[in-house]
């Protein structure tokens, strides 16, 4: 659509096209009314201006002509171009109108500010801070600091040499829990060993078996050769008796029968050797013993002279006697 402005401006341009003739032949006869001469330099001069001027009006006639065509070949084109610089226009006007009103804000805030006030309020703060610089005494203050670095120091110091005594006191305490630990554990199996000795006493004890010095004694009921005599104790869990002190000699000797013990010299004769493998170091032999008597290989040894400290005797090992089994705990 073409607004009534570019209409009104369009039917101006047609007149002034159509008015080019007249104006033309009005101009000849205004010159010739003049009686102007025809070669006059000036003539020439009007004649080339109206040229020209007519030249500009059929050119913008062609031009306005050219115009319409194209606003009325494109109308909705230049509807929303309007539409959208009437919008731009309004954004702007929205815009100048929001500046304007922040301006005035600023206006009112800085009418409403007391330069003065604010400018006596930084002055005296500015000084208030030179007279605290005057006054404070640097020396002194990095001194103070000086020394608060040191104390920190010591207490850093005296902290790590604590931490390290607990840590020692830790760790001791930490072997110290395991010895007793381990003492526990000690403790805790001899206990077992205890009541498993404590049953085996019982069970020697009902036997018939004698505790003494660490040993459970048992005199047999029959009499048997030594190696006969022997083999039972082996089948006891026991040996033949091994006498290695005076008190154990004693403690044989309140047995009146002839009984064997765990001494022979089977295996080189004159080396008497105990049932556990050890040589004879300590003997308690009668007056004259051992003296293989009558040439008789008397290779094994019995308790016979009961009434006599030394009361060894060595016999054949074919003969039958009691004999005393020895069980070590």
């Amino acid at each position: 659509m073409v607004s009534l402005e570019e209409e009104l401006e369009l039917s101006m341009t047609y007149e002034n096209f159509e008015d080019v003739p007249a104006r033309k032949a009005a101009s000849r006869r205004s010159v010739e009314d003049f009686n102007v001469p025809a070669a006059a330099p000036g003539m020439k001069m009007y004649r080339l201006v109206v040229v020209s001027f007519g030249l500009l009006c059929i050119l913008q006639a062609a031009l306005n002509i050219s115009l319409r065509l194209t606003l009325f070949s494109q109308p909705n084109s230049l509807t929303e171009e309007r539409d959208e610089m009437k919008r731009i226009y309004l954004d702007l006007e929205a815009g100048c109108n929001n500046l304007t009103e922040e301006r005035d804000d600023l206006k009112r805030t800085l009418e409403n500010y007391d330069l003065e006030a604010g400018c006596n309020n930084l002055t005296e703060e500015r000084d208030d801070l030179k007279r605290t610089l005057e006054n404070y005494d640097l020396e002194a203050g990095c001194n103070n600091l000086t020394e608060e670095r040191d104390d920190l120091k010591r207490t850093l110091e005296n902290y790590v040499s604590q931490q390290n005594s607990l840590t020692e006191e830790r760790d001791e305490m930490k072997r110290i829990n395991l010895d007793l630990e381990a003492g526990r554990n000690l403790l805790t199996e001899e206990n077992h060993g205890l009541k498993r000795t404590l049953e085996e006493y019982a069970h020697y004890l009902q036997q018939g078996w004698v505790y003494f010095s660490g040993s459970f004694y048992r005199i047999s009921s029959t009499m048997k050769p030594w190696q006969d005599s022997r083999r039972d104790c082996q089948q006891r869990g026991a040996d033949l008796m091994i006498i290695n002190s005076q008190e154990e000699q004693d403690f044989s000797r309140q047995y009146k029968n002839i009984i064997w013990i765990g001494l022979m010299d089977r295996d080189t004769e004159g080396e008497w050797t105990w049932v556990d493998g050890t040589q004879l170091t300590t003997s308690f032999w009668h007056s004259g013993e051992p003296n293989n008597y009558d040439k008789r290989n008397e290779d094994c040894v019995n308790i016979n002279h009961h009434d006599h400290t030394n009361s060894w005797n060595d016999a054949p090992c074919e003969n039958e006697y009691f004999w005393i089994c020895e069980k070590k705990m």
